[in-house]
């Protein structure tokens, strides 16, 4: 699929998609949970999707219509159990623990650019839980079999956060206590998500500033009716898109929300826009520009429209953070670049950082998303400080996480 966009401006008013990260999560504890669940507020993209297959290959039996109705179920092992991730991250690491609850060879496996990522932080993650892992020539597919066995757990968290919230969600349904050592955590806002779904559905974590947690084993999650939040990775875009053109007024969006992203809201004074904070709601609007600096470690999903942002400052801004863009759908630092240079941005790397050189504009063009739901998204926005048309290729794979992304963004579009 391809999109067009004109230079333009922006004025309306949306309502936040739900976040797909807490609705994977509340999936994943509501598979396990004692008794019913309902989830209100829910966002069908192709992450929230894998999720949902991954439970159903597990037992739970959903239903679908203003709510999603998760019944918790045992899984069929007379059958070969095969966990498919898609294209997600988080499923493929946080239900890679789940698995390991059971004492069965589950497979689990992925599809595109998550058959790209590596996989070694995994394995030595399961491996240190000791948990029986295999994997395909070093990849995926790979086979689990559990039960966790340690009660002593040492984690890396410096790949990603994912294998922790995985083990967080795990570890209250075994029959031991468990202790769990962190060095080097990234992304440590989405642990304090983990945490606080756990808390909502009735399981218990001391947690020692996030170096060292204990649960108690054999504790039980409670099915409820539970409400997804908005998302404020998504909004970013919408938002960023308002501070360089226009206006928009946005609903839907916890304003004490965990999720890591709620930073754009200090980039954006930084930056020099009009804000409005209300309970639920936020309002920006375009008034200055002016470049920042900020760090992006624990929110590496703000890269993209950040970057669109600094180009449309008069001056140098720095973005720290550039080494958690790696291993995203694309390698995210390399598509950024290519993608912005080729639309007349001045970029330069240097260590950790991004320097852009941003000049209230960019130039139009051609660009392709690198099946990268972040960066086709980014390149749409971009087209409100564009000289000419861009135009984006392979711009579908916004459905990873925002399927209605750009009939929501022409929503809000006048010229």
């Amino acid at each position: 699929m391809t999109e067009r966009f004109l230079p333009f401006k922006t004025d309306g008013v949306l309502e936040a998609v739900a976040s797909k990260s807490y609705l994977q999560r509340a999936l994943a504890i509501a598979a396990l949970a004692n008794g019913p669940t309902l989830l209100r507020n829910y966002n069908m993209s192709s992450d929230a999707i894998a999720a949902q297959n991954i439970i159903s290959c597990l037992g739970a039996k959903i239903r679908r219509n203003e709510r999603l109705h998760i019944i918790p179920g045992k899984p069929d092992f007379s059958e070969d159990i095969i966990l498919d991730a898609d294209e997600s991250g988080l499923s493929l690491r946080m239900f890679s623990f789940v698995a390991a609850l059971y004492n069965k060879v589950i497979q689990i496996s992925g599809k595109n650019s998550l058959l790209k990522r590596p996989i070694k932080p995994l394995v030595d993650a399961l491996l240190q839980c000791g948990v029986q892992v295999k994997t395909t020539n070093g990849g995926l597919p790979i086979v689990i079999c559990g039960p966790i066995t340690k009660n002593k757990i040492e984690l890396d968290g410096s790949f990603s956060s994912h294998m922790l919230s995985g083990l967080l969600i795990a570890s209250p349904l075994l029959e031991h206590d468990t202790e769990i050592i962190v060095k080097n955590l990234v992304s440590r806002p989405y642990v304090a998500m983990t945490l606080n779904i756990m808390r909502q559905f009735g399981v218990n974590v001391e947690n020692n500033n996030f170096r060292k947690f204990y649960i108690k084993g054999r504790q039980k999650y409670i099915g409820q009716e539970y409400v997804i939040e908005g998302d404020w990775s998504s909004a970013a875009n919408f938002l960023v898109c308002a501070a360089i053109s226009g206006k928009i007024e946005m609903t839907g969006l916890n304003q004490n929300s965990l999720q890591a992203d709620i930073k754009i809201r200090d980039i954006l004074v930084d930056f020099g826009a009009h804000i409005k904070i209300m309970n639920n709601f936020i309002s920006v609007s375009k008034r200055h520009a002016k470049p920042f600096t900020t760090d992006l470690t624990d929110s590496p999903d703000l890269f993209p429209p950040v970057v669109v942002l600094a180009a449309a400052a008069n001056g140098k801004s720095v973005i720290i953070g550039t080494k958690r863009l790696i291993h995203k759908e694309s390698n995210r630092f390399d598509t950024l670049m290519s993608v912005f240079t080729k639309l007349g941005v001045k970029m330069q790397a240097e260590d950790n950082e991004l320097h852009v050189f941003g000049n209230g504009y960019l130039n139009g063009g051609e660009v392709d998303s690198f099946n990268d739901h972040r960066i086709a998204m980014c390149s749409a926005i971009a087209g409100a400080i564009a000289k000419s048309d861009i135009i984006i290729n392979n711009a579908d794979v916004v459905k990873k996480s925002h399927p209605s992304f750009f009939d929501d963004l022409k929503k809000i579009i006048c010229n």
